[in-house]
């Protein structure tokens, strides 16, 4: 049967959404890590004045020769587009040579630092157990959980970065914003 113009049946289609967002099942991909690093160097680049210096694989090499592995392929990335001179908060991001030396000093044990804050007292390492990023003191050796993995705390800390719940402070790092809201355009 022929329906007059304007005058046309329309079907509604009912959608259910079980989730808010679009979950990721499962770790970061290699390209979503670098992703990530990419948003948080950029995040940097707009927010402070900081000049990001490129490394290359040479730097990382001397460092999987002292740990006997493979250092962590984020880690990996992130020194060779930055040298990691970037702030996880109130903690300075080591250079690859700085990793090292702390490495073979050997008191960090199994762990893995890759941000001291300015008096080195205060680490945040990659735990060689289990993977897990924490705080470190020589005092009190390994402390609180920060994320599962070194993707999983770097994905946390970029949404952070991105929401705009923090801003830069030049030879302080990032501080979290009062409220943790706003833009972080300059």
């Amino acid at each position: 049967r022929w329906l007059r113009p304007g005058k046309r049946k329309r079907r509604i289609m009912v959608v259910t959404v079980a989730e808010d967002g679009n979950k990721r099942v499962g770790g970061m991909t290699v390209a979503e890590s670098q992703q990530c690093v990419n948003d948080i160097i950029a995040w940097f680049k707009r927010s402070s004045e900081l000049e990001f210096q490129e490394g290359d694989e040479e730097d990382v090499q001397p460092l999987a020769k002292a740990l006997g592995y493979e250092s962590d392929p984020t880690l990996t990335f992130l020194v060779t587009q930055c040298k990691n001179e970037i702030w996880y908060g109130d903690k300075k991001g080591m250079s690859a040579d700085a990793i090292l030396d702390a490495v073979t000093d050997g008191k960090f044990g199994e762990a893995m630092p890759f941000a001291c804050d300015e008096d080195e007292e205060w680490f945040l390492v990659i735990d060689g157990e289990d993977g897990e990023i924490k705080e470190w003191t020589e005092d009190d050796g390994m402390g609180d959980i920060l994320g599962n993995t070194f993707n999983d705390y770097l994905e946390e800390y970029r949404n952070g970065l991105l929401a705009g719940k923090f801003e830069f402070v030049e030879d302080c790092g990032c501080m979290e914003k009062a409220g943790g809201g706003g833009g972080d355009r300059k």
